[in-house]
């Protein structure tokens, strides 16, 4: 059965999921199958911003399981047709703290920019801000898969950075731009 799938993806050029033996739950390889045959088959690996990133070669006994277009591979065939659009030298990125960061805001909010807000290097929210007062923020929030996550309320005190343009922040506005298609 498995087999068959390989074969259903090579003909239909789809995106693949494969978890093996060796990763664990929740991981799983994904990219297109470029080579088939009895006991292996390769895979040309992609990475979350739409990369080829190298083959795989991987035995058929080593298989758990196989997915195939599920949400999150729609969204990264996506972003791999539109992965030329991306731009690694876009990025913008301010470290400065609290108030410091208001001079920023109008731009964000003007232009509507989707931007990172750092509270901390490993703590932050994605979105675009929609107003800010001289002690408060507000933003709406969307999730590293482009969905609409809400409005969230912040002391810019708190902050301690933002960043936009990035090869995330670009990723995530694609998806966005274009959530209505995975539902």
């Amino acid at each position: 059965m498995i087999r068959k799938i390989l074969k259903e993806a090579i003909k239909n050029n789809s995106l693949i999921g494969i978890r093996t033996k060796e990763l664990q739950w929740g991981q799983t390889i994904i990219g297109y199958i470029v080579n088939l045959n009895e006991t292996f088959f390769t895979i040309n690996e992609i990475d979350e911003y739409g990369t080829l990133i190298g083959n795989t070669i991987i035995e058929m006994v080593d298989v758990l399981h196989v997915e195939i277009n599920d949400r999150y591979q729609r969204r990264l065939k996506l972003i791999f047709e539109n992965r030329l659009m991306f731009n690694p030298n876009n990025r913008i990125t301010i470290w400065k703290e609290g108030k410091k960061l208001i001079p920023y805001f109008k731009i964000l909010k003007e232009e509507n920019i989707l931007s990172t807000f750092f509270l901390n290097e490993d703590d932050y929210i994605i979105g675009f801000l929609l107003n800010f007062t001289e002690n408060y923020i507000s933003i709406k929030n969307i999730g590293d898969d482009g969905d609409d996550d809400g409005e969230s309320c912040y002391c810019i005190e708190n902050f301690i950075g933002l960043r936009y343009n990035s090869l995330s922040e670009q990723k995530t506005k694609l998806l966005y731009e274009n959530r209505d298609v995975f539902y």
